[in-house]
């Protein structure tokens, strides 16, 4: 096997697998302008090749068909590849602003060609026409007649001979033109592209395109227009390596980066068909080579090689390609492009994801880097504003339930198309800020439905792709998927979010419980011929009531009990106003009644109609034995006496906080041994059981009378546990607050 025949094979190979890549192209997508210029280029590039394979061959055929001037001149057909790569650089990355000017300048681009071609094809030989003309005139009787015309003829021939020549030695300076343009709007176009992973694939591919358009005028146009000479065999190598680097780099660029987004199917039988080609190339390169050289050793034909061969193939053919299948998948197509390998990153990274703001910026981040969108939205109804909101790059914004934009997407279930939803522009506010316009040319073009339980949640919204490329099924599928995964990371950032929400004010209530302790008497009243006991328990960890012990004199205090409406911490709130207002009022006023108008206009001052209080106040002194008091709004505090009878403490007024101007009177009672005072609030008398019984004043009354022998301490001890036993498996919906004086 001789060089020229090796390298018309080679050519031959390169020619088909440029066709080939040419018809991977326009079949993808045969709308799209890039797709159709794209395979045009490649036709024309791998006719070159084929033109030369064909003619080598010829050669070693027909010697006359590959010195026919015809045959020679038919190869500048594939010279249409250099318009064709002009026009690629003038629509890739981007199409120029100035073909949306001047759609038709395009065509332009094709004249010196076309020219070109008719003048090598029709004049190639113009001393043809003289001979003919001569012939026919010889055999014409008026032969003399045409001497004029054969002169201008004559004339025409030697200035297109001339200009044949011309034009065929300078036309490369043509081609070096287009070859240096074609570079330089590939450059302008690589620095304008902002996304990653397209820059990443418009750097390889106008790398490969300058290499192999480079090492082209090296072997052909260089020598054309300068003295420099170069053997055959270096321009057989130059070419050859063209042909490599530049389908090379378009088919890696398909594999590995989804140029022209090619979809994954086609990439993989892209890979298989390589790979398989690779096999048989060894079958050619291996076997028939090694059958001919061991045939020349025994001088005889050796079949049981091809036999063995074709055993093994049958044998380990297939567990070799599967193998070679997965690694070059490996190698060249998981990546993080690969649809699957792209939501399996996803969906491992949403599931660890519990801030919706982090949540948010991977959806944008993903969806922009791997599907190429200039830019993303993402609508979710906000239960706390009660809103669907819109993020974009340009910030937030707030839409109403009811906008037809969202209404039109109720009960959609796949990804739709704008165009699709009949939507006008200035039909909702939604549509005005989406549609190109408020938020720059790159508009919404896709929206991906979120619903969950057949509610509409929000949606993904995308812009068109940067590269204009429709959304594939590919891509269409793999939003679906992550439109659904997004439902349930969305649901747990909300869950996560309420359960943060719920343990900070946990932690802030247990801080206010702190603090809410620390405004109770840290020792009761301590005394001879009296005993106190006091007990409270919240319905929440922070709660309502209250109770104090304020020293008034060097023996009397000051017992006081309040209730404050609400639970929580608004009624903690008003408690803790409560507590403060008391003391300082304690201290200033001699009488329990004046003591409780001034904390009325205190509250009433700092506080809304609608936050009140009820509270009892009595200063009791020990060496009298009396309780003079004030009870505003409170429940009655029970006074049992020695003999029995039953007295409840009325003397006062209204509620705190509820009238500027209300007036209080004093009560006063005197106490002798063994008499029993219980202060209480309505936690106790209305806590309910299972059956939604009130434990009531009655029981509390029976209790005093059963126990009215015991101590305060014991009394205390007593009534907590009847209530409690009497509330077991019930809630307790309001705060307990119990104080026993007893008298000794």
């Amino acid at each position: 096997m001789n060089l020229s025949t090796i390298v018309a094979a080679i050519y031959l190979v390169g020619g088909i697998f440029l066709f080939f890549l040419a018809v991977v192209i326009f079949r993808e997508n045969p709308k799209a302008q890039i797709n159709r210029i794209t395979s045009l280029m490649l036709f024309f590039a791998g006719l070159g090749p084929l033109l030369g394979a064909l003619g080598t061959i010829a050669k070693d055929i027909s010697p006359e068909i590959s010195r026919s001037i015809f045959y020679t001149n038919i190869f500048y057909l594939w010279e249409l590849f250099f318009p064709f790569l002009l026009l690629f650089s003038f629509v890739f990355p981007e199409k120029k602003k100035f073909l949306f000017d001047f759609p038709k300048v395009k065509w332009l681009l094709f004249l010196p060609h076309i020219f070109h071609i008719f003048l090598m094809l029709i004049f190639y030989d113009p001393d043809s026409w003289v001979r003919s003309l001569e012939s026919w005139k010889t055999g014409f009787v008026f032969g003399w007649l045409l001497e004029p015309f054969a002169f201008v003829v004559k004339i025409f021939a030697t200035l297109m001979g001339v200009l044949y020549s011309f034009h065929l030695q300078f036309f490369s300076v043509v081609n070096l033109i287009y070859l240096f343009l074609a570079v330089f709007f590939l450059y302008l176009g690589y620095k304008k592209v902002k996304i990653q992973r397209l820059k990443r694939q418009v750097k390889f591919l106008v790398r490969g395109i300058w290499s192999a358009t480079g090492l082209y005028a090296l072997a052909f146009i260089i020598p054309v227009l300068t003295p420099i000479k170069i053997s055959d065999n270096l321009k057989y190598f130059l070419t050859i390596t063209a042909l490599v680097v530049g389908g090379s780099s378009i088919a890696w660029a398909i594999i590995k980066h989804q140029f022209l987004d090619i979809r994954l199917l086609v990439r993989q039988s892209l890979v298989y068909s390589l790979t398989s080609g690779l096999l048989v190339g060894l079958y050619f390169l291996v076997v028939v080579q090694l059958g001919k050289a061991v045939q020349g050793f025994l001088g005889r034909p050796t079949p049981i090689l091809e036999i063995s061969y074709v055993i093994l193939a049958l044998v380990f053919f297939q567990p070799i390609m599967s193998q070679l299948d997965n690694f070059i998948k490996r190698m060249f197509i998981r990546d993080t492009s690969d649809y699957r390998n792209m939501m399996e990153t996803f969906s491992r990274k949403i599931i660890t994801i519990f801030d919706f703001d982090q949540l948010k910026e991977t959806v944008f981040d993903t969806l922009k880097r791997n599907m190429l969108v200039e830019k993303v939205f993402l609508c979710v109804y906000q239960d706390n504003e009660g809103k669907f909101v819109l993020f974009a790059e340009e910030g937030r914004f707030y839409f109403e339930k009811d906008d037809k934009f969202l209404l039109s997407l109720k009960g959609k279930k796949n990804p739709v198309y704008i165009d699709e939803l009949e939507i006008k522009t200035d039909d909702t506010p939604m549509s005005k800020l989406l549609f190109p316009g408020l938020l720059g040319q790159g508009g919404l073009h896709l929206a991906v439905p979120l619903s969950q339980k057949e509610e509409l949640i929000g949606f993904i919204g995308l812009s068109q792709k940067a590269t204009r490329f429709r959304f594939t099924y590919e891509d269409l599928t793999l939003l679906n998927v992550l439109a659904n995964q997004l439902v349930v990371a969305i649901d747990n950032a909300k869950l996560y979010a309420e359960s943060l929400e719920k343990q900070k004010l946990e932690e802030e209530l247990l801080v206010a419980r702190q603090i809410q302790l620390a405004l109770l008497p840290k020792t009761l009243p301590t005394g001879k011929g009296f005993e106190v006991s006091a007990y409270i328990q919240p319905a929440r960890q922070v709660g309502g009531d209250y109770y104090d012990f304020i020293k008034t004199g060097d023996e009397s205090f000051g017992i006081a009990i309040a209730d404050a409406t609400g639970k929580g911490i608004p009624a903690a709130l008003l408690v803790s106003l409560l507590h403060a207002s008391l003391r300082a009022e304690a201290k200033n006023s001699p009488l329990p009644n004046l003591v409780i108008s001034n904390v009325n206009q205190l509250i009433y001052s700092s506080t809304s109609t609608e936050k009140f209080a009820t509270m009892f106040y009595g200063e009791f002194d020990p060496q009298k034995k009396s309780l003079c008091y004030c009870n505003a709004g409170h429940n009655y505090p029970v006074l049992l006496r020695k003999s029995g009878e039953i007295e409840f403490l009325k003397e006062g007024g209204l509620i705190l906080g509820a009238f500027a101007f209300a007036t209080y009177e004093k009560g006063e009672k005197f106490l002798d041994s063994e008499d029993i005072l219980v202060f209480y609030s309505d936690g106790l008398t209305e806590a309910f059981n299972k059956s939604e019984e009130q434990f009531g004043e009655r029981r509390l009354l029976d209790l005093l009378e059963a126990s009215r022998h015991q101590t305060a301490d014991e009394i205390k001890n007593i009534l907590v546990k009847e209530v409690n036993n009497f509330s077991r498996g019930a809630t307790f919906w309001d705060d307990f607050t119990l104080v026993v004086l007893k008298v000794c």
